[in-house]
């Protein structure tokens, strides 16, 4: 008579779907279910999917575990290094913090474009403000980032080590606050192109020789267009007035000039080396006529030279 294997064998089926069991282990002294092969498995079940992980209480064999999502771009660098994985696409940027160049600030369609307010600077270190498309650090209307003996140079819109007050006439400037008292920062020409910024002198109620010349323009600040104290730009230069003025030496070549004669000479816009009266050869400028230069001194003459049309101050 055959033993009544009723119970084992359902003890077995149980076994073989039991997932939080540490063990199978049954009465039937013929039937003993003691590991994953002998269950039934491999089954569903195991708390991690990794190969063979152990699942549950005997889970067995998980399946296989899973490899990481994939690029969905495949790889971005150069100057799209930004991938915009909803389209599965490299781009220039993902947001403004990715734009770092001032003049291209702005995030817009997977490009760096220029900023339209601040909130696109985010990305740039030389500052935080907008000024027509390029983020800035301080502006005309703005400059509460310069302090103390700082002021904001408006052509680079930066902090600049210029203190307030401290620019003499005809020296370049990059805003009016930097000019002393009676002067604004006005743009001046050479030879008909654009040579920069200078302190110019407001008439009070005239104007000084050699500085007799009207330059009508509008201030750097934006000061409405009036008349200043200025000089004959067709022939000279703030920096060749003040190199006469200063008595600077030169050994023969125009736009070469020295302060003392001692020091190396260096660039002088405008400048001409020619005789002085009988000091000798120093810095001088172009002149057509004798206000045009020193009102007193070896300078204060308009003359000509067998070799250097036109006049100059001193000649």
């Amino acid at each position: 008579m055959q033993p009544n294997r009723g119970p084992a064998l359902l003890a077995i089926a149980l076994c073989s779907l039991g997932t939080w069991f540490q063990a199978c282990v049954f009465t039937d002294p013929v039937e003993e279910c003691t590991d994953a092969q002998a269950c039934g498995g491999p089954y569903p079940g195991g708390s991690g999917g990794g190969q063979g992980g152990e699942g549950g209480a005997a889970g067995g064999f998980g399946g296989q575990g899973g490899t990481g999502g994939a690029d969905p771009c495949g790889g971005c660098g150069g100057s799209t290094p930004y991938c915009d994985a909803v389209n599965g696409v490299c781009e220039a940027c993902l947001d403004h913090e990715h734009c770092t160049s001032p003049a291209a600030a702005q995030c817009d369609g997977g490009e760096c474009v220029p900023c339209s307010d601040g909130t696109h600077c985010a990305g740039v270190a030389e500052g935080s403000l907008c000024d027509d498309g390029t983020c800035v650090e301080c502006t005309v209307a703005d400059d509460t980032a310069c302090g103390g003996s700082q002021t904001c140079d408006l052509l680079a819109g930066r902090c600049v080590d210029v203190a307030a007050g401290s620019v003499s006439n005809c020296k370049a400037c990059s805003n009016d606050l930097q000019c002393e008292s009676g002067h604004k920062c006005i743009p001046m020409d050479f030879q008909q192109s654009h040579h920069g910024y200078f302190c110019l002198a407001e008439p009070s109620p005239t104007c000084a020789q050699p500085f007799g010349t009207a330059i009508t323009a509008a201030s750097i600040n934006g000061v409405a267009a009036a008349a200043y104290c200025g000089i004959e730009e067709d022939l000279a230069t703030c920096e060749a007035v003040l190199a006469l003025l200063g008595g600077w030496h030169c050994s023969g070549t125009n736009g070469m000039c020295s302060p003392d004669g001692i020091a190396a000479e260096e660039p002088v816009p405008g400048a001409l080396c020619d005789p002085v009266g009988l000091l000798g050869d120093r810095c001088t400028y172009a002149c057509g006529s004798v206000p045009e230069c020193l009102p007193t001194g070896p300078g204060s003459t308009c003359g000509t030279g067998t070799n250097q049309p036109p006049g100059w101050c001193g000649g």
